[in-house]
């Protein structure tokens, strides 16, 4: 019953709300209206306005859903931490090789996927389950509700409000979604009839984030909309957005909206003169100016976060180590990224399920969803141990040392670079170990499960684990980098991996530490920004960045410092929502994008300091730990055009738009370069 009535609404229609009107075309529908059930009957009945609701639920952002993967790989292939090895994955078919079209981007199925859809393809994944859809599906469901809920006769006003408040903070993130792929947007601020006409067009970068805010403050200001879910209430809603998560949303908007990519002093790219169209207008994908004061926007909606939670008693707080030791580190970060809020768990501010959406019974359907649908485990999963996101050497370097230094080795690459035989792989930042498999002798009880009775980790050259399709991913075929993905999939077997309910972050409350850290940092308050990369990195048990690392002046250095909260937002929250590339796309870097990422080979040495090769290398725990010898060989297979001479364009920090929409003439246009 449920799946019938959320995928047959699309009936149009109209109320006034808090943001402003005007006219949106029938360009933005895909179906035509609903037979078996209308509008009316939605919103006739409690029960049914809130499963029209969780069916928006079901389309939020999550990299890791079939609809958001490119065929098998996710949009972290796309940045410097992950290389897709697969041939059939959407990276290595259309953005390696620089092939990506504006007809490709929104293909349903097949290799060439775009790595966000504009419109929704016939033949997708239903919409419901993460499938390939348009943003405008959830943003007409979210209208709807918003434009209709005063009509459900069965419901109290105090929760009509609560779900108004949902409903304009999944259609912000939504409209966030796009406008990081596609710059200014076309703004649909109403529901909208079947065959209305839509003259308005696209609307400026400006416009569409002043847009995305105003969705935010309406969310902020229902009066029912409550801060936090009670700790009794979580097992059933874990997941319910909150004022946390608009609050939350607002400040990461702003930021991304602060960035070069959009606020410069010129644009990242010219339109050619021989494909402007009456249409056309640089102001789609950039402010016209760079404005400074946008980061004190951003500065100041972080600090309203935190003054709100510190009101609401700072319900919201970063798990802590048990214990102060590796396993205690890897376990609270782990919770961090991984494991839904509970009673012990208060740092998710916004996140996703993966999973088949609506397949569950119940008034709350997504929310008691076992994280392991085939949205997650049938493709993910299967992409991951096929090579369709392996670790680059740059992701391992971003990673320090355990005493809060950063990667200290920079000429030890190549035969006879190594004569003492360092072992790189220890006392590292204990995030390393839990984002990516590397050489270890040993491994904390409980952290990791059992690898075939092995105690150690032996991902080297000719070792037992270096083409362990069971436990690591078969990468043998492409002779490909001997590390292994290890965040999110943990030790790829039931054991672990299916443990406990996901949530995928799309914002938790590292992030608004790291959010307001370059804010400071921005305008001017190097200290204030340094204080709270500390609070994240004294998690796992890091010494003060600016004082392990004198050299790099971060009380003085502002570039550095920059520099220094992107590598901290990688080790952090890399690998769940895509934020590495798009704070490479955000931040404009070209250097990031153009330089050419790196393999790793690990070889064990002998006595006398020389490579063992051949054979089988595994370690005899009743000897010493071997000494190596590293390789970094670039990477060759699927090698990306911005690597070459010359194969950079601009264009690249934003996707190309639909043909299909565009050609259905009302306005929108094309991004430049493409």
């Amino acid at each position: 019953m449920n799946n019938i009535l959320v995928l047959g609404i699309c009936a149009a229609f109209f109320s006034t709300s808090c943001v402003e009107k005007f006219a949106v075309g029938d360009a933005f529908l895909e179906k035509a209206p609903g037979v078996d059930v209308n509008i009316d009957t939605v919103f006739s009945n409690a029960e049914y306005t809130r499963n029209f609701l969780w069916s928006a639920y079901g389309q939020i952002y999550c990299t890791f859903t079939t609809g958001n993967m490119m065929n098998g790989a996710p949009i972290d292939a796309l940045s410097d931490s992950y290389h897709c090895y697969c041939t059939w994955g959407g990276p290595y078919q259309s953005y390696y090789p620089g092939v990506l079209t504006e007809d490709a981007q929104d293909t349903d199925n097949g290799n060439n996927m775009g790595r966000f859809a504009y419109s929704t393809r016939p033949g997708t994944v239903g919409a419901d389950a993460g499938g390939r859809v348009s943003i405008y599906e959830t943003v007409r469901k979210c209208w709807q509700i918003i434009e209709n809920i005063d009509r459900v006769p069965d419901m109290s006003d105090d929760e009509k409000s609560r779900l108004r408040g949902e409903a304009y903070t999944i259609m912000a993130s939504r409209y966030f979604d796009a406008f990081r792929n596609f710059g200014g947007l076309c703004l649909a601020r109403k529901s909208f009839a079947v065959g209305e006409n839509f003259e308005d067009g696209r609307a400026t970068a400006m416009e569409t984030v002043e847009f995305i805010d105003s969705l935010i403050v309406c969310a902020i200001e229902e009066p029912g909309f409550i801060w936090n879910l009670a700790d009794s209430d979580q097992g059933q809603w874990s997941g319910r957005l909150t004022r946390a998560s608009a609050r939350a949303l607002r400040a990461k908007v702003w930021m991304y909206a602060a960035s070069p990519l959009f606020n410069s002093d010129e644009p990242y790219m010219e339109y050619n003169p021989l494909k402007v169209t009456e249409y056309t207008n640089i102001e789609h994908v950039w402010f016209g100016k760079e404005d400074p004061s946008l980061w004190n926007r951003c500065l100041q909606y972080c600090d309203d976060f935190f003054k709100d939670n510190e009101a609401n008693g700072n319900y919201y707080q970063l798990i802590q180590p048990a214990t102060q030791d590796e396993g205690g580190y890897r376990m609270a970060y782990r919770k961090a990224y991984r494991y839904r809020n509970d009673e012990n768990n208060h740092e998710k501010l916004f996140d996703a399920h993966p999973t088949q959406w609506m397949s569950s019974t119940g008034s709350n359907g997504q929310i008691t969803q076992n994280g392991w649908g085939w949205g997650w485990a049938g493709f993910c999963i299967d992409g991951y141990r096929q090579g369709g996101a392996v670790p680059t050497n740059e992701l391992m370097e971003c990673f320090g040392m355990q005493d809060g230094r950063v990667f200290p080795y920079e000429d030890i690459y190549g035969a006879g670079k190594n004569p003492e035989g360092i072992d790189i792989f220890v006392d590292r930042d204990p995030r390393l170990y839990e984002t990516m498999t590397v050489p270890r002798q040993s491994f904390p009880s409980g952290v990791v499960g059992d690898y075939n009775g092995f105690t150690y980790i032996d991902t080297w050259v000719d070792g037992a684990m270096a083409n362990d399709a069971s436990n690591f991913g078969d990468l043998s075929a492409d002779a490909a980098s001997h590390y292994r993905k290890f965040k999110w999939m943990l030790d790829y077997s039931s054991g672990k991996m299916d443990d406990a309910f996901i949530g995928v972050s799309y914002i938790r409350l590292a992030e608004m530490y790291l959010i307001r850290a370059e804010a400071r940092a921005e305008t001017g308050d190097l200290q204030g920004a340094l204080d709270d990369l500390h609070v994240v990195r004294s998690r796992v048990g890091l010494g003060r960045l600016e004082e392990k690392n004198p050299h790099l002046n971060l009380l003085a250095d502002k570039d550095n410092l920059i520099d220094e909260i992107l590598r901290e937002r990688n080790c952090e929250i890399g690998a769940e929502c895509g934020d590495r590339f798009y704070d490479m796309v955000r931040r404009k870097r070209q250097d990031l994008f153009t330089k050419t990422l790196h393999e790793i080979r690990v070889y064990r040495l002998d006595e006398n300091g020389n490579r063992l090769e051949g054979g089988d290398q595994r370690w005899d725990s009743s000897t010493p730990w071997p000494k190596f010898e590293y390789e970094k060989p670039a990477i060759k297979t699927g090698a990306r055009v911005w690597w070459n001479e010359g194969g950079w364009s601009n264009k690249w920090y934003l996707d190309p738009v639909s043909r299909i929409e565009i050609q259905k003439g009302y306005g929108l246009t094309q991004n430049p370069g493409w």
